[in-house]
């Protein structure tokens, strides 16, 4: 069969019939180890068998179960084998009876988030195929594996866009048990702002769900895990969010979420809730206008004081000058007849001197009275 693709495709349906119905678990071993030979020789053929291959990991056989998810590993890790729905087959084997089989598992996984973005890619479809009630996992099992599952989620774009995809699959939610499971999955992320907002932009896609006590009680769970890692900007928004979702399991969310926050706040109040948080008011704004001109006025008298005391500063050392001047005069002047006349122009211009300066400061006063 690996050397002619022909006589392959013809006998493919033969091999996988075997597969499915030997009772022998040695051939079932060989048959499973002969098509991962097969993928890598003809992988475009087993496309569509791809499925099948996947099925051996529900063998009541350990031993082909362990095989399978060797080959399976092997041909996932080698891109031989696109990673679609199937591989929530792998990731219930997290939880097998066999410890070989769980520790195969959970290295396999480990490889496989060494991938950009693998296990984001296919968190989604592993969460809506194992929250199916007809796969029969119960929902510890369902928690455990995604508890370790989301470990590898560690980005903070990757988790903001989970939150979103999780919003809107309650929308197709049929049942409670995936309310439950979807919610459950929603308290693993790691909450950052953006996180957070998307969490409350979609509140519409599962207010309806808060009725439920489980899901409102995990919603529980991360605000209080949130609260600790948010900014302090972001604490009222987040009150206001703990404000809705206490209504809407108080209400069973009959109520249009799209209502404005006030009335949302106004009707908790009167259902004995959680009273919302205070909006501190704002400080009104000082007249700036008043403060300018009291500030111009005190400027204009500061102004004008300090040109008086200079002024005053400048009469009076002018006087004294005069004044020593005219005592220098007067003592060489004693014996001589012709000093007397400088006397006399020296007191002349003293007082000149005196009648300007009193002059200007009286105008400035007269200016000053008028102003006021």
């Amino acid at each position: 069969m690996c050397v002619s693709s022909k006589f392959c495709e013809e006998h493919l349906q033969l091999v996988f019939t075997l597969l499915e119905k030997n009772g022998n678990e040695g051939t079932r071993c060989n048959i499973t180890i002969i098509l991962h030979d097969l993928v890598m020789r003809f992988p475009n053929l087993l496309v569509n068998w791809t499925a099948r291959i996947y099925a051996r990991l529900r063998d009541p056989s350990v031993t082909v179960r362990s095989t399978t998810v060797r080959i399976l590993t092997n041909l996932i890790l080698n891109d031989m084998i696109k990673v679609k729905g199937q591989i929530s087959e792998l990731a219930i084997c997290l939880e097998d009876l066999d410890p070989k089989i769980r520790s195969l598992t959970q290295l396999f996984f480990t490889e496989l988030s060494r991938k950009t973005n693998a296990i984001y890619n296919v968190m989604p479809d592993i969460i809506s195929h194992l929250s199916d009630p007809d796969t029969g996992r119960s929902p510890d099992e369902f928690q455990t594996i995604m508890k370790y599952l989301f470990d590898f989620i560690d980005k903070d774009k990757q988790a903001e866009s989970i939150v979103e995809k999780l919003c809107h699959r309650f929308r197709a939610a049929r049942s409670e048990r995936q309310w439950h499971d979807l919610s459950f999955c929603l308290t693993l992320i790691h909450y950052q702002d953006k996180a957070l907002k998307k969490l409350m932009d979609n509140i519409s896609c599962y207010y309806d769900k808060l009725s439920d006590s489980n899901v409102y009680e995990n919603f529980l769970i991360i605000l209080e895990r949130a609260q600790k890692n948010i900014k302090i900007e972001i604490k009222e928004v987040l009150d206001d969010f703990e404000m809705k979702i206490h209504y809407c399991h108080k209400k069973g969310g009959d109520e249009d979420m799209e209502a404005p926050t006030d009335a949302l706040l106004t009707q908790i109040k009167n259902m004995n809730l959680k009273p919302p948080t205070q909006v501190r008011q704002g400080k009104a704004k000082p007249n700036r206008s008043k403060k300018k001109k009291k500030t111009w006025d005190s400027e204009e008298s500061d102004g004008e004081s300090n040109e008086e005391e200079a002024e005053t500063v400048a009469i009076r050392s002018t006087s004294r000058v005069v004044r020593q001047s005219t005592r220098v005069t007067k003592r060489p002047a004693a014996s001589e007849d012709s000093s007397q006349p400088s006397d006399d122009s020296d007191d002349d211009e003293f007082e000149e001197l005196l009648s300007k300066a009193t002059k200007k400061q009286n105008t400035k006063t007269r200016g000053k009275v008028r102003l006021r």
